[in-house]
């Protein structure tokens, strides 16, 4: 049986507002993923001097590739940017989230992949130039 949502209760709680892009988060959509990150990350800031980074997987199933777009924020953007370089292998989990852009005058729903913990596996393509080797990294958004 269907339950009845109360119209004056929010689907999801408002992360942030502007004039064009409104997010929600939904608090049971979650998602895993295990993948190899596809290309290199460039780390880039907002006009409120955030970081954000938007990151692509790699993941295989059935022999099938499939691509997956995630956004990091703040301490873990700027880690990642820093030590998640292309083909290293990462495991993200978080939360989905969803906003409303204009694009030319037309609304445009989308779903972002919001990570909120990652433990970077294995090692990088190529060691730290100084001793050799990477420290231990692991992180939470």
């Amino acid at each position: 049986m269907a339950r009845k949502q109360n119209p004056e209760q929010p689907v999801g709680e408002i992360i942030a507002e502007s004039a064009t892009v409104k997010s929600r988060s939904f608090g049971s959509c979650r998602f895993a993923i295990l993948g190899r990150v596809a290309a290199e990350p460039a780390l880039r800031y907002t006009a409120g001097g955030k970081a954000v980074l938007d990151l692509t997987l790699a993941t295989t199933a059935a022999g099938v590739a499939s691509f997956h777009t995630v956004v990091c924020w703040e301490r873990a953007a700027e880690t990642l940017a820093q030590y998640a370089g292309k083909g290293r292998e990462l495991y993200v989990d978080g939360r989905l989230g969803s906003r409303v852009r204009e694009v030319e005058g037309h609304r445009i729903k989308q779903v972002d992949l919001v990570v909120e913990n990652f433990q970077l596996l294995g090692r990088p393509l190529t060691a730290s130039a100084d001793t050799g080797e990477e420290p231990a990294v692991e992180g939470a958004a």
